[in-house]
């Protein structure tokens, strides 16, 4: 990690901020501050070469999330507010990590290692949208109290059951996830991803079994998913033929 881009429109805030992030690594290039949403979108709009992004969320002229509907970061971003009820939201913008002012130190500290001894977290490592901007490549799951970036090409299904949305991979492994099922139903590739019902959204590489039944209905048994008589419905069965061309 060489360069890090500070998001803060009080300068004096964004002062300390550089002081304690140089403290930590002394190494690392600090551009900033940005500290408006105009300002935000200028610097993404022409800059890519940055690792890592320190944000608080409300700007001179509006709020981060505001700039970042127009041009997400290429990268993770901490987020650092006094604000503790936007976290959600922070979670949907590639947050790794959420610090409220005053920021502590050691805080601070984990939050940049958490980034820096795995780098399999950096968004750099590929782009959170396809080269289109139109499709997730990656998504940030949970796996316990952390967070990391999974390749969409590792997602077997998806899964929306009691109000929780979770994500199983090739390997096995389930991770929560913030957004719905309804969302990642829309970020998704059709190409590679379709919707069974209600509850399972499917990688075409997760399909293990299709088997008619009756009114002109499927089953279908996937891999790594324990349940096996997923039903479809008539109609989602005749989309779900054309999809796999049969």
């Amino acid at each position: 990690m060489k360069k890090v881009v500070i998001i803060e429109d009080e300068l004096l805030s964004a002062t300390r901020l550089k002081k304690k992030i140089l403290d930590i690594d002394d190494t690392l290039q600090v551009d900033g501050p940005l500290r408006s949403v105009k300002e935000v979108v200028d610097y993404f709009q022409s800059h890519d070469d940055y690792d890592l992004v320190f944000s608080d969320i409300r700007l001179l002229d509006g709020t981060v999330f505001m700039a970042f509907s127009k041009v997400m970061p290429s990268s993770f971003v901490i987020f650092t507010t006094a604000y503790d009820e936007y976290a959600m939201q922070a979670i949907k913008s590639n947050g790794i990590d959420y610090l409220l002012k005053p920021i502590d130190e050691e805080e601070l500290c984990e939050a940049i290692n958490k980034v820096k001894l795995r780098p399999s977290l950096q968004a750099r490592t590929g782009s959170i949208t396809d080269s289109g901007g139109k499709y997730k490549e990656r998504l940030l799951v949970y796996k316990g109290e952390d967070m990391i970036s999974l390749s969409v090409r590792d997602i077997f299904y998806i899964c929306k059951n009691e109000g929780c949305t979770t994500v199983t991979a090739s390997t096995g492994n389930t991770y929560k996830l913030s957004s719905t099922i309804q969302e990642m139903e829309e970020q998704l590739n059709p190409n590679s991803f379709f919707r069974l019902n209600r509850k399972y959204l499917i990688n075409i590489k997760a399909l293990k079994k299709v088997s008619p039944f009756f009114n002109s209905k499927l089953i279908v048994q996937l891999y790594h998913c324990q349940d096996e008589h997923i039903i479809v419905s008539k109609e989602k069965s005749s989309r779900l033929k054309e999809w796999l061309n049969l």
